[in-house]
């Protein structure tokens, strides 16, 4: 998910998830609250938010639901007291298909006859001591059609960039290649205007494999793997890092995806202007999560990277395709999880992959998805 448009409905779900907490005095890290005097104010926020707010029990049954969300997904029914699984059983396909999905994503209705793009946020809340799901659904198609004329003009810069110095240098040497069949005498010289056109053409699909490498990623297939093996060929491949071992021995992930991700971060990080020694895989478990960051002691993310640097084709290298850390991203997303960013105290960058510590939270999800669609 763009960081930039998930930001538009973050602070809002941050807000709506404390309200909720204050209502119930039920949240996961708060302690009860007393129900404030007059209206209800998880009630009133929703009513006046442009999103589309909807919070239901395990069960299906919907405890809050605001007017943006009667409208836009219901035909404006009253949705509080319904049951969210059979009003999705009989829902138009695209809502069905946005609604039991297992994480957020963009997906796109049509509103009088012209296509709109929701961002659509999950957010698990524990209330009642019972696990209810918060979904959140702003309207970005202005910020979806901004980012992607940008990413679109970002493409086309990089690639003509790249493809502009690769011409030039092939151009140069056919000039010389056409030099030395005019004068036989220069012969031996060939051998070598072959070899930089050769080095230029493999440069060259290099450069577009990267590209096409993000529309062929497979889908993610995770298992339970040990993780010794993987850890000895990283540090084979980059023997001055520093790579711990997780404490537990197995993870429950896509080996090559993963694997993928790391090398790519770790050649990043001993790219970023630090000492090799300096590199760091460290693994931390956080609940339910499983981080693994990959840290440094370089010249750590510009301002402008740390909001830009998880986008498709955003690159600060000169010859950079921008393609790493998006494909990093992918394969967390992959995974159910999330990938972040951020700079070091005392200098250089950190980048987190962050996983389920095991399948229970996939399965669980997907468990929820497969409950609605099923009815």
């Amino acid at each position: 998910m763009d960081p930039v448009l998930a930001g538009t409905c973050v602070g809002v779900g941050a807000i709506l998830g404390g309200l909720v907490g204050a209502r119930w005095g039920r949240a996961r890290t708060s302690t009860a609250v007393e129900a404030p005097t007059g209206a209800d104010p998880l009630e009133c926020v929703a009513e006046n938010l442009p999103a589309a707010i909807v919070l239901f029990a395990e069960g299906g049954g919907i405890r809050v639901a605001n007017r943006a969300a009667e409208t836009l997904l219901f035909a404006g029914q009253p949705l509080v007291g319904q049951n969210l699984i059979q009003l999705i059983a009989n829902a138009p396909q695209a809502i069905s298909q946005a609604l039991t999905g297992v994480s957020d994503e963009l997906f796109t209705l049509d509103e009088d006859g012209a296509p709109q793009t929701f961002l659509l946020l999950r957010r698990e809340v524990l209330l009642d001591d019972a696990p209810h799901t918060l979904m959140l659904l702003n309207p970005v198609t202005r910020e979806v059609a901004r980012r992607e004329l940008s990413v679109l003009k970002n493409v086309i810069r990089v690639i003509s960039h790249e493809l502009n110095n690769s011409l030039a240098s092939m151009s140069s040497l056919l000039n010389s290649g056409r030099h030395i069949a005019a004068n036989p005498d220069k012969l031996p010289k060939l051998g070598r205007v072959l070899d930089g056109l050769e080095e230029r053409t493999q440069h060259l699909q290099r450069f577009l494999g990267e590209y096409a490498t993000l529309s062929r990623l497979p889908a993610t297939q995770p298992r339970r793997i040990a993780w010794a093996p993987m850890l000895s060929r990283l540090r084979l491949m980059y023997p001055h890092a520093t790579i711990e071992t997780p404490d537990d021995d197995t993870g429950w992930i896509d080996e090559a995806q993963v694997e993928q991700a790391l090398i790519n971060l770790l050649k990043n990080a001993q790219e970023s202007g630090g000492a090799a020694e300096e590199v760091r895989v460290v693994f931390r478990l956080d609940g339910a999560k499983l981080e693994i960051g990959v840290l440094d002691r370089g010249t750590g993310f510009s301002s402008e990277a740390l909001q830009q640097g998880l986008l498709p084709f955003y690159s600060t290298k000169e010859n950079g395709s921008g393609v790493g850390l998006a494909l990093c991203r992918e394969v967390a997303e992959g995974h159910v999880g999330s990938l972040r960013i951020k700079n070091r105290d005392g200098g250089g960058s950190a980048v987190y992959l962050s996983l389920p510590a095991s399948g229970q939270e996939r399965a669980a999800r997907t468990s929820v998805a497969l409950s609605l669609t099923s009815t």
